[in-house]
């Protein structure tokens, strides 16, 4: 499990989206609320957004999100009008690593997983790893179940709604033929223009996400509600939707 976010909207510091709110994702990475498994983020962290080259920036760093150094001056240097983040609390036997550290990024897209893919390396992987093109599939760099999500996302043709469709009837097929699979799946992807999302799941309940409309001006989607404000509305599961 972790929890993710994203923003789209008028230019912000990377503090404002990160660090600022009264339960802040950085916050929610030692202060969770909703977590259904673990009780910390603590296995690195990292954030995305685009470059005056319209091409994906990401930094991520493995260290717990309280423990970098580089937090307080990131935070106030770097502004964009589209952000994603998350907080890692890693599955069991996938790496504390750089390669698994989200976001993931390629072919011009960001992309954040919040769950897991139960006995991944044991149950979907292998048929997973058919549905992805032989070039995606050889730029994985790690071997979290969340990258193999993004690869397979990358292999399907469509607007981003249609690929997190796409991605997810795929791997409701592939986890109808185990005999107890399961997957916790809420996603988020850009393309630096829009901003798709998903909260979903496969034999059990979809992790929280969470909506705002007019957050800085923009919207604003988290695994947790940044504060009190009741415009913060939870997302029905399992319809992709396009910001």
């Amino acid at each position: 499990m972790c929890r993710i976010a994203a923003y789209r909207g008028p230019r912000i510091t990377l503090g404002e989206f990160l660090t600022q709110p009264a339960h802040s994702l950085a916050r929610q990475s030692w202060d969770a609320r909703e977590m259904a498994s673990a009780t910390v983020n603590a296995d690195g962290w990292g954030a995305g957004w685009y470059a005056a080259d319209g091409q994906p920036a990401i930094y991520r760093h493995t260290l717990p999100i309280w423990a970098d150094g580089n937090v307080d001056a990131l935070s106030r240097s770097l502004n964009a009008d589209l952000w994603l983040a998350n907080v890692r609390s890693a599955t069991s036997g996938l790496g504390t690593d750089h390669a698994n550290t989200q976001p993931f990024a390629g072919d011009g897209l960001m992309f954040l997983h919040n769950g897991f893919i139960a006995d991944f390396a044991r149950s979907a992987r292998v048929d997973m790893r058919r549905r992805i093109r032989p070039d995606i599939e050889a730029d994985i760099q790690g071997n979290t179940d969340s990258e193999y999500l993004f690869a397979l996302l990358r292999s399907q043709v469509g607007s981003l709604q249609e690929r997190l469709s796409a991605t997810l009837e795929i791997v409701s097929q592939l986890l109808s033929a185990l005999e107890h699979g399961k997957a916790l799946l809420n996603m988020i992807v850009t393309d630096g223009h829009d901003i798709a999302y998903v909260r979903s799941a496969f034999g059990a309940d979809a992790p929280s996400l969470y909506r705002h409309d007019s957050w800085h001006g923009g919207v604003c989607i988290a695994s947790e509600a940044f504060d009190d404000d009741p415009r913060w509305q939870p997302i029905e599961p399992h319809t992709p939707i396009t910001v």
